[in-house]
């Protein structure tokens, strides 16, 4: 596996190598499991923020995962594990998340089409601008999971002001599509481009 990943499977000259992606994917697989409400989601590439360029992260509040009590998950303990802890621990309380954003101020040291160069806090610290809050609530129903089934996500379903940078990112646009396409397919579900938030969310209150 080493060998086929680094090399390409022999096709890959020494100099393109995938030592960067390997050690990645190293670090990844280093992280130990633990309840999907305390870690955090980036946006893997970068995207536009307004005039600017920036990544955008999801990182836990730090009060709400203080009071997080199902923290270690063991995957080997039961056939399903992540969404068990995560319905528990909203049936008994609320949750938020921190919306941060990290704007580029160098392009050479904080790549856009480079996704294994992380981009270092001291040039550019990580800023709160919005939190994203979730209410204490049952999800645990059959009906709320074929509606979490349906739906599809992209990194593409956004205002131009936040379009999606770089060549990584423009080929999400297209396996996700078409990833969605196949799986309601295979599902025989519908497949529709929500109009509004409200067909998503329900009316604001």
């Amino acid at each position: 596996f080493f060998t086929d990943f680094v090399t390409g499977k022999g096709t890959l000259d020494q100099d393109d190598w995938a030592w960067d992606e390997f050690l990645a994917f190293l670090r990844l697989a280093k992280t130990p499991p633990a309840n999907i409400l305390l870690s955090s989601y980036w946006t893997m590439g970068a995207v536009r923020h307004g005039d600017y360029i920036a990544k955008v992260r999801f990182t836990p509040d730090p009060a709400a995962a203080a009071a997080v009590v199902r923290r270690d998950i063991d995957p080997t303990s039961a056939a399903e594990v992540f969404r068990p802890a995560l319905q528990a621990e909203l049936q008994e309380r609320p949750y938020a998340f921190d919306i941060q954003v990290q704007l580029c101020t160098d392009l050479e040291r904080m790549p856009v089409e480079d996704l294994t160069v992380e981009w270092p806090e001291k040039l550019s610290p990580s800023v709160t601008v919005a939190r994203l809050r979730l209410p204490q609530q049952d999800i645990s129903s059959p009906e709320n999971l074929a509606k979490m089934d349906a739906l599809s996500f992209t990194p593409w379903r956004v205002t131009a002001e936040h379009a999606p940078l770089g060549n990584i990112m423009r080929a999400r646009k297209e396996v996700y599509r078409h990833s969605s396409i196949a799986r309601h397919k295979l599902n025989e579900q519908p497949r529709t481009e929500p109009r509004s938030a409200d067909e998503v969310l329900g009316p604001a209150r």
